[in-house]
């Protein structure tokens, strides 16, 4: 009888333990080919850059509400964000004081990091508002980019990557 008994506790015990595991398998499965396709866009060259926060020098965090981003489409980097810091220039009638260009002339570099994700150099060429944007990319396409301008203090962005889309 007291055979009996252990067995009745084992039995689901077991049967728990290798559900984990096939839990466990289809979880990295999906890790695995969430990295994959992240990696591949990436590598593309075509995705969109959602803006959901910015975050000031001083600290200051500001949600965005409106459509801020950057469109990635191989040859092309088109910027509409919105700028919060100071600026060591002023332009006349001071009503330009976000940060939106279109270009073609642009460095890209991308790397993998060294905890996963990817971090991401664009540099575009003859700008005064970016002179430099870094990028890390973590696998699930949640990210953090920074704008360094000449003229500007740095100014961060969180946001996510999807894949291009024509407006």
């Amino acid at each position: 009888m007291p055979q009996l008994h252990v067995s009745r506790l084992l039995l689901p015990l077991l049967m728990v333990i290798g559900l984990r595991g096939i839990a466990q398998t289809s979880a990295d499965q999906k890790k695995q080919d969430q990295y994959a396709q992240m990696k591949s866009l990436l590598n593309s060259k075509k995705y969109y850059f959602h803006a959901l926060s910015a975050t000031t020098m001083k600290g200051k965090t500001i949600q965005l509400t409106t459509e801020y981003g950057f469109r990635l489409n191989n040859d092309s980097l088109m910027v509409d964000l919105p700028y919060f810091g100071r600026s060591y220039t002023s332009d006349y009638p001071g009503t330009d004081l976000g940060i939106q260009f279109n270009t073609g002339q642009f460095s890209y570099q991308a790397d993998s990091a060294k905890k996963g994700g990817w971090d991401i150099t664009i540099i575009p060429k003859n700008q005064t508002k970016a002179s430099k944007m870094t990028m890390h990319v973590s696998p699930s396409g949640y990210c953090t980019l920074q704008v360094t301008s000449n003229t500007r203090q740095l100014i961060s962005f969180y946001g996510t990557i999807d894949a291009f889309r024509e407006r």
